[in-house]
């Protein structure tokens, strides 16, 4: 899939949202600081969360990242740095109906349709907030994407000091997503809304989206809540996940 074909930007809006009502705003205001070698990671406890929490604004981030290609004028062949990490490991891939034995095209093959490409990008982590750091550190990340009830609790093996002083130097922003305090709201409509559906159909059978789709509004657009973040703040969230020196 390369939705490049498809998409442009005005599928989508952005609104901050208020006290007293959503402000729309532009893809620049959400990323003031956006350049194409930006490297975006999903974070996905379960198969399901990213494709339903983030979908909207997977999409319009690999919209931006063609509008800087298109501003060029020649062809192209490329894919965003966009990084999906799924709970899970030795092939057992966590979901909202439990753990699934699952090939790397079947765990992946949503994420794909939503420009989440090669599957190198597509990476399975066990299921817990430092292993998912690790990952992002590994990897380095410098846009997240984070399950706003994924905390860590007691952690057996936290990173090292180093790990925290080089993430808060290199991360750019993060979102918290599935949140009921969010203010920013992606929407996508028209043909993005229909990537979108096409993308949840490629969801393993197991997979509990039809149980789940309630999320999701499927009217005219869809669209995701999130709360922005400061980098500082989210390292601070998940301070117990680092060693002390």
């Amino acid at each position: 899939m390369h939705t490049s074909d498809r998409i442009t930007q005005s599928d989508f809006e952005y609104l901050r949202l208020q006290d007293t009502g959503p402000v729309g705003i532009s893809f620049s205001d959400v990323y003031p600081d956006y350049h194409p070698q930006d490297r975006v990671g999903f974070v996905c406890p379960r198969l399901e969360d990213g494709v339903l929490g983030l979908c909207a604004a997977v999409l319009g981030l690999a919209t931006g990242f063609y509008d800087r290609l298109r501003s060029k004028g020649n062809e192209f062949f490329d894919y965003p740095l966009h990084h999906a990490f799924i709970g899970g490991s030795e092939a057992r891939v966590r979901t909202r109906s439990g753990d699934l034995d699952l090939s790397t095209w079947e765990m992946g093959s949503a994420w794909g349709w939503l420009d989440v490409w090669p599957e190198t990008n597509w990476h399975l982590c066990p299921a817990t907030p430092e292993c998912m750091l690790e990952a992002l550190f590994r990897h380095q990340v410098n846009r997240v994407c984070w399950p706003a009830s994924f905390m860590p609790g007691s952690v057996e093996k936290p990173l090292s000091h180093y790990a925290y002083k080089l993430l808060s130097g290199r991360l750019k922003s993060v979102w918290y997503y599935d949140c009921g305090d969010g203010n920013l709201e992606v929407r996508a409509s028209g043909s993005a809304a229909d990537v979108i559906r096409e993308s949840l159909e490629r969801l393993p059978q197991g997979a509990a989206v039809r149980d789940h789709a309630s999320e999701i509004s499927f009217g005219p657009w869809i669209g995701n809540h999130f709360k922005t973040v400061k980098p500082q703040a989210f390292l601070e969230d998940m301070a117990v996940c680092f060693t002390d020196d």
